[in-house]
């Protein structure tokens, strides 16, 4: 063989060469491009649903943060119109003209269980109205008739108080103002008050 054959036969065969190993190169970067694509997707799925459940569990968060408001709002709205009901119930006993009062009065001191000796301190407006004879009179009367002594009188003091009375005897008071009284009734009445007001709001 001449070395022009042998330099020929070399140099072909160094295309075979370089031609497989391109080819194979080739083929091993479409391997790497599909794996490469495959674990893109893969990434895109999970970041998709992890993007899913956060994005549900925001809406559930809000859901739940717009539930919480909407119950303080109702319980708010709820103790409001409780307190107006009170204050409300205050008012009109208040309003209550001199014989309607009075009576009211006297049912509030005798529920006391006085001893029937107490001084009966008034604020300046009732003690104006009953400071005299005859609505005392009455009250002993009734107390008489309960078995109590009847011998109650209306102080000279007066106290800073809404409505109702303080009793008082020696160093002993019984607090029967009006506030003291709705206020001591309140947790027992309050729930009475709130089946009124919404039983039909449920």
């Amino acid at each position: 063989m001449s070395i022009e054959s042998l330099v020929h036969k070399i140099i072909e065969d160094a295309r075979k060469v370089s031609s497989q190993i391109e080819q194979k190169a080739l083929g091993e970067v479409k391997t790497c491009e599909d794996m490469a694509e495959r674990e893109v997707q893969v990434i895109l799925d999970t970041a998709r649903e992890r993007a899913v459940r956060s994005l549900a569990g925001r809406k559930q968060r809000m859901i739940s943060i717009a539930e919480l408001e909407d119950r303080k709002e109702t319980l708010y709205m709820k103790q409001r119109l409780i307190e107006e009901a009170f204050s409300g119930a205050m008012k009109k006993i208040l309003s209550f003209d001199g014989d309607a009062y009075g009576a009211f009065l006297s049912r509030l001191i005798l529920q006391a269980n006085p001893e029937g000796d107490e001084e009966i301190i008034l604020n300046q407006r009732d003690r104006d109205r009953f400071g005299g004879n005859v609505w005392i009179k009455g009250l002993n009367q009734n107390l008489l008739e309960n078995k109590k002594k009847g011998k109650m009188r209306v102080a000279d003091e007066t106290r800073s108080i809404q409505g109702g009375a303080i009793l008082r005897r020696g160093r002993k008071e019984i607090n029967c103002s009006l506030e003291s009284v709705i206020k001591s009734k309140r947790n027992e009445l309050e729930t009475i008050v709130a089946g009124i007001l919404f039983e039909d709001s449920e």
